[in-house]
């Protein structure tokens, strides 16, 4: 901007020589002219990236456009400040005092905000490095549920009671994450020491599991793990199976249902 400065300064200064408060005007009014110019140049290609970003908006889920969006304004409205602090030295206002009032506002906002500010920049990371999405089945401070919303501040997330909780982001120090890879289904059923544990290595019982290998969702058929606790008066077996993501819950209710049902015939029996 010195170099744009000292152009106009000589070249006015040659057509109206012996002026000198008038060629100084004219500078600065050009100077202002100029940043101002770069000013809604800097408008001009935020608008352009925020458009942008809209025709991709299919690619694109929700919070990465909110906070897309959310950075764009910050840049503006920080280059815009920047540009009227230039214009008013351009004119000849002394701006320290203005730029010391708004560092001593910064420091008191900053200071009376602290949580906020701790919410949105650990929102700002959940977000760019994709700890969870929208949809996902997340256990945060011993609530599990599926994540309904991200936002900057606050994510909200809803369990099978449909019971919605708010946490701030913030105060998200470690997730489980049940949406990544494949799910693994456990089913555990307790007989009575006495049982003959030999009847769960017959075709009967391997029948039953067996008829979930059809399953869309099965990718590894269930399986008798065995024994994996004996008390004094019952003894605890397991059946384990690898479904897709999330797909383990309803095929463990009906297995469970089916070796239920097969336990107790063989007791009438």
């Amino acid at each position: 901007m010195d170099i744009i400065r000292e152009f106009l300064s000589n070249l006015f200064s040659e057509w109206l020589s012996n002026q000198t408060q008038l060629t100084n005007l004219i500078v600065k009014v050009l100077m202002v002219i100029v940043w101002c110019l770069i000013g809604y140049l800097v408008h001009f290609i935020t608008k352009f990236l925020v458009a942008r970003m809209k025709a991709k908006e299919k690619r694109l889920v929700k919070r990465q456009k909110t906070i897309a969006a959310l950075v764009i304004s910050i840049t503006r409205y920080v280059f815009w400040f920047i540009i009227i602090m230039m214009i008013l030295l351009e004119m000849g206002f002394d701006v320290a005092p203005i730029l010391a009032s708004a560092g001593i506002l910064g420091f008191a906002v900053g200071f009376g905000a602290q949580e906020l500010i701790k919410d949105l920049i650990s929102g700002f990371f959940i977000i760019f490095e994709q700890a969870f999405n929208v949809g996902d089945i997340i256990e945060v401070n011993n609530f599990k549920g599926t994540v309904i919303d991200i936002g900057i501040r606050r994510t909200k997330i809803v369990n099978y009671k449909n019971e919605v909780r708010l946490i701030n982001n913030g105060d998200i120090r470690t997730i489980t994450q049940f949406s990544i890879g494949e799910s693994v289904g456990v089913v555990e059923f307790q007989v009575s020491p006495n049982f003959d544990l030999n009847l769960f290595e017959t075709d009967q019982f391997k029948a039953i599991l067996n008829q979930f290998n059809d399953n869309v969702n099965m990718l590894e058929a269930p399986k008798l793990v065995g024994v994996v606790d004996s008390l004094l008066h019952q003894v605890t077996l397991r059946v384990t199976f690898v479904t897709l993501n999330g797909k383990h819950t309803t095929l463990e209710r009906q297995l469970k249902k089916e070796i239920l049902m097969f336990i107790r015939k063989v007791r009438n029996e």
